[in-house]
């Protein structure tokens, strides 16, 4: 993997809505299986699963450059900023699962998944086994004979919703393996950053705890979270004020205070980019519930 720069203004980054999509807007989810060489730099308002199911290609990935080869089965969040671009003269073919928050959330819940936890630290990348890889292959096969044939919609998409929830866990069941994977130090620090004692701390307090230098930090990070270590941070402080405001009755600006934020203009702002909503707006949301 290698760093790329954006040679793209924000202006030029185009934002695809869920609304212009029938099955998006009406059944919170879509399918199809295309062999698109390249995309402009987009991001969607919706959730995003794609497999590789033949050739390679480059995906870039909130300025970061990857190849991607067959088998790999990559996880969009509407945050997230992506592209496709050719690798050589390769032909590449991927499936195409695209699902709404609100259905995303109601899978996760069916199957027993935190959908914050899942939305937020979920692996974005990985490759699948045989055995994975042939089922959505086997699933993409038959969901194309049925739409050449107009078979009825629900049938379509109760095998949408099934490749979309066997995605669901694998993604899912990746997150939980990370630990037998990243590097024992990266861990207990990653442990720490999610302790009571560390919820105010900066990137450069992690920085000092660790006792590696700043960019091996971040390097680490992103190669085993998929995070930046500010964005992570930012996540995991997020996480403890929606507790704080769904289970105390501390005032914004104490939780905003004891979370390590000197501004509350500040901290409001990153908890609506996360949420979508302001943190007065979630607690009166969540007292009704």
């Amino acid at each position: 993997m290698s760093l790329v720069s954006s040679d793209c203004p924000s202006s030029a980054i185009t934002t695809v809505y869920y609304r212009n999509n029938p099955n998006l807007r009406t059944k919170g989810a879509s399918f199809h299986w295309w062999d698109s060489q390249y995309t402009s730099l987009h991001n969607h308002d919706y959730y995003e699963i794609f497999i590789i199911t033949s050739g390679k290609t480059i995906h870039i990935l909130n300025g970061q450059k990857q190849e991607l080869p067959t088998k790999t089965i990559c996880f969009i969040r509407p945050e997230d900023c992506h592209q496709f671009r050719p690798f050589a003269d390769q032909r590449c073919i991927h499936i195409n699962l695209s699902i709404t928050k609100e259905k995303l959330a109601q899978l996760c819940q069916s199957i027993g998944v935190s959908s914050e936890q899942f939305f937020y630290r979920t692996a974005k990348t990985f490759q699948l086994s045989d055995s994975d890889f042939s089922f959505f292959k086997h699933n993409a096969r038959e969901l194309n004979c049925l739409l050449e044939a107009d078979e009825p919609k629900e049938f379509v998409f109760m095998l949408i919703f099934e490749m979309i929830i066997h995605a669901i866990v694998l993604l899912n069941k990746q997150r939980f393996s990370f630990s037998s994977t990243t590097p024992e130090w990266l861990n207990r620090l990653i442990q720490r950053i999610h302790s009571p004692e560390y919820i105010s701390c900066r990137a450069s307090d992690i920085y000092a705890l660790s006792g590696y230098s700043p960019p091996i930090i971040i390097e680490y990070f992103k190669q085993y979270t998929g995070e930046t270590v500010v964005s992570y941070l930012t996540k995991v402080k997020i996480e403890a004020a929606k507790r704080f405001l769904s289970t105390t009755n501390l005032t914004v600006l104490d939780i905003a205070g004891r979370l390590g934020y000197s501004s509350l203009s500040h901290f409001n702002k990153k908890f609506k980019e996360i949420t979508g909503l302001s943190p007065g707006l979630y607690r009166q949301q969540f007292q009704q519930k």
